[in-house]
């Protein structure tokens, strides 16, 4: 029996999910809405995040070792989202780090 999702969020860690303040659809409206997003991967200084409204959209943040906060953006090309969940392991060691694949993923394949 799937997770409903409310549930599945109630017990995410908050480190595990983020809100994404997205811009209406509707050119003439400049309403901001908000949609939740689960990590997904982890590199030493990125982190994958994927919304759960559809259609899907892939976010980044990308910590610099000189700024105090990260860097935010949409991934639009997948072979972005690609290298990066590559090197958070899930096609094992890459540039000789591992990263962590997970189990929100795996959540949204079984209920997406």
């Amino acid at each position: 029996m799937p997770l409903d999702l409310a549930t599945f969020l109630l017990h995410t860690p908050e480190a595990e999910k983020t809100t994404v303040y997205l811009h209406s659809d509707d050119e003439d409206d400049d309403t901001l809405r908000t949609c939740a997003a689960l990590l997904v991967a982890q590199t030493q200084d990125q982190k994958l995040f994927i919304t759960l409204e559809t259609p899907r959209r892939y976010l980044a943040h990308t910590q610099h070792p000189d700024e105090d906060e990260p860097e935010i953006e949409f991934l639009h090309d997948y072979e972005e989202v690609e290298a990066l969940l590559e090197d958070a392991g899930l096609d094992g060691l890459h540039d000789g780090e591992r990263g962590i694949l997970y189990h929100n993923l795996l959540y949204l394949l079984m209920n997406g």
